[in-house]
Parts: structure tokens; C-alpha cells; sequence
């Protein structure tokens, strides 16, 4: 259903006014105005405030449109002219751009939105920035950040550090720093965090490293390691583990099946010769005492009458084979962890 009607060469109107000295707008295959760019001064009205969206052309600014909209009609992000304060749940706050929910309330605020390139480092673009003071009951901190991400009802959902910066983290299994960000349950409990560095975290099956060094620092809704609202552990990302899985399903042989599970090495992106490493997710259902893993394939087990022995990825460490019986020591004790 169409959303807006062309005035002219130049002006959009749609159900909440006119946008004047627009150069070009696209429209959602359905129909609809799905965003549009600006030449000129214009004003909207938002839950964040009265805000100007972007119409002139800088080295630093990204080719982006100035408004974008939802099929509804609503506002769904806006890139401002210049730097402003804004008005978001926790108080006003320094924003180059914005995005909101479909019926209006503030969704994420980028403290800065440059493009950058060889021409515009992150250093330059962090000095468009300014540390902001945060407390929580897990961490206390004052950092340059990248983005705010809120609830619909206005709680904090994540908090995405600007690349470079570094915070402490009291979680659930214990201190650590993070590079990207943490999230919170609305209730405002830790959600998730993504480490800095690799840290070895215990599990239902035994040690675990958690660390994932192709996380992006997009946003920090989702981390590698995820705790509930109470602090048991939900999931972990992994890339330095292997896990050797022997399942017994009443078999009166001394072993049933054996599986091996690590991280997928795959080509780098950029360099057809270097391989890489995409982290392993392990889950835990603590309710029905299972276990799930996400590599190349997904498969969920019971913990209960399961082996696991987790050793290095790389380690060359032996599986459970003929030729490996006579030394093997994986029908042991259940959870065992590989040096």
C-alpha cells in the first residue's frame, strides 16, 4: 500500500508532513517509501526529539539515506546533519544517528556514524566521540562507545564499544575484559559478553575456552558467552577446543559411537592461503540436561550417560580408534579435559 504521495520534483509528503528538497527516494517492492536523501533542511519529530536529518555531502559522511522508513509509515532510522544531543530513555546523549522501533521508540543511537576508510581512520573518527560514565551492578565504567541498543520499554539492551576500547566484566564465571560490548536482560541482569582475550570457562562437560576472533564489533546483542538471567550458563563460542563425544545407549559393547566435534577452518576472506578458524557454539538446556553443538552440523545430546573429553583443536591429540586402543584413556572418567 502506497505511503506518501509525490508533491513534485522535489517534495515527499507522507501521513506526518512534507519533506522538501529531496534529491532522490526508493520505495519497498510492495509499494511503500522505504527511504529517501535530502539536499536540504528539514525537521522531524521524533521520540528522541526534534532532529535534522543529514543533507550535505562531507569526506566523512557514509552514502547512506537521510530517513529511512517502515512499510507503516514510520520513522525506522534517521542519519542527523550533524552531531546532536538526543533524547533516549537513560537521558540525552551525543548521536550522529538513530534507529527506532515500528511504533516509534528509540531502538539503537550511534554515538558516530563515519565512514571509515584510508582517507578517515578510526582514531579521526574517535575524536568526533566522547566517553560516556555507565554503572550497572556488573560493571562500572567510562568509555568511548559505539552504539546503545534499548528495549522497546526503554531498558538498556547492549552496549557496543568503540573498537580500541576496553571494560571489565563481573560475570557470572568470573572477571573478564571485553572489546565489543556486553548485553542485559531487560530486568537488567548480564546477558551475554564477548571476551577480549580467550578464557577458560567452566561447563557441564568440562573446560572450555571462550573466544571467537571474528566476532564484529557491529553490535553487542549477541556474544559468545551467554549466562540466563539467574547466571547459569546458556552457550559459549569456542575455536580452541575439540570435543570428543562417546554416546552409550545400552550397547553391551564397551563403546556405541564416538564423534569428534571442533571449530570449521575455512579460506580468510582476503587471503586464499591462510585458513581460519569459525568458532564452534556449544548450548546448554538445563532444563532437559542436554547439550547442543553448531559446527559445520548441529546435534543435541544428553549429558547424562555421555562422555566428553575436550582437548585442543590443533592438538593432534588420538581419537578412539583401533590402533589407538591398546594407550587410550576416553573411557575413563566423563568430563576430562586435555592439556
Amino acid at each position: 500500500m502506497v505511503n506518501y504521495m509525490v508533491v513534485d520534483d522535489s517534495h515527499i509528503q507522507i501521513a506526518n508532513g512534507i519533506f522538501g528538497e529531496v534529491t532522490s527516494f526508493q520505495t519497498y517492492p510492495s509499494g511503500e517509501l522505504e527511504s529517501l536523501k535530502l539536499e536540504g533542511k528539514n525537521m522531524v519529530v521524533t521520540h528522541a526529539g526534534e532532529l535534522i536529518p543529514a543533507y550535505t555531502e562531507t569526506p566523512r559522511r557514509k552514502n547512506t539515506p537521510s530517513v529511512e522508513f517502515y512499510k507503516n509509515g514510520m520513522m525506522k532510522a534517521v542519519m542527523l546533519e550533524e552531531q546532536s544531543e538526543v533524547v533516549t530513555p537513560i537521558g540525552e546523549i551525543p548521536a550522529e544517528k538513530i534507529t527506532f522501533y515500528p511504533s516509534g521508540e528509540v531502538h539503537r543511537v550511534f554515538i558516530t556514524d563515519g565512514k571509515i576508510s584510508g582517507f578517515w581512520t578510526e582514531e579521526e573518527e574517535k575524536n568526533h566521540n566522547i566517553p560516556l560514565t555507565f554503572e550497572f551492578d556488573f560493571t562500572s565504567f567510562t568509555a568511548y562507545l559505539s552504539a546503545i541498543n534499548f528495549y522497546q520499554s526503554g531498558a538498556v539492551r547492549s552496549i557496543t564499544l568503540y573498537p580500541g576500547e576496553r571494560v571489565l566484566i563481573n560475570t557470572p564465571a568470573g572477571e573478564m575484559e571485553t572489546a565489543i560490548g556486553f548485553s542485559l536482560y531487560e530486568s537488567g541482569e548480564l546477558e551475554s559478553v564477548e571476551p577480549a582475550a580467550p578464557v577458560r570457562i567452566a561447563t557441564p562437560i568440562g573446560y572450555l575456552s571462550a573466544y571467537d576472533s571474528n566476532a564484529l564489533g557491529v553490535h553487542a546483542d549477541e556474544n559468545s558467552l551467554k549466562f540466563s538471567a539467574e547466571g547459569k550458563l546458556l552457550s559459549i563460542k569456542t575455536e580452541e577446543n575439540r570435543i570428543i563425544i562417546q554416546s552409550d545407549k545400552g550397547s553391551q559393547d564397551k563403546f556405541y559411537s564416538t564423534e569428534i566435534w571442533k571449530p570449521v577452518l575455512k579460506p580468510h576472506p582476503l587471503h586464499d592461503d591462510v585458513m581460519t578458524s569459525e568458532a564452534m557454539k556449544i548450548s546448554f538446556d538445563w532444563e532437559q540436561d542436554t547439550v547442543t553443538l553448531i559446527s559445520e552440523q548441529e546435534a543435541t545430546y544428553p549429558i547424562q550417560g555421555t562422555r566428553f573429553v575436550v582437548g585442543k583443536a590443533d592438538s593432534g591429540q588420538m581419537g578412539c580408534t583401533p590402533s589407538d586402543c591398546g594407550s587410550c584413556f576416553l573411557c575413563g572418567e566423563r568430563n576430562t579435559t586435555m592439556k
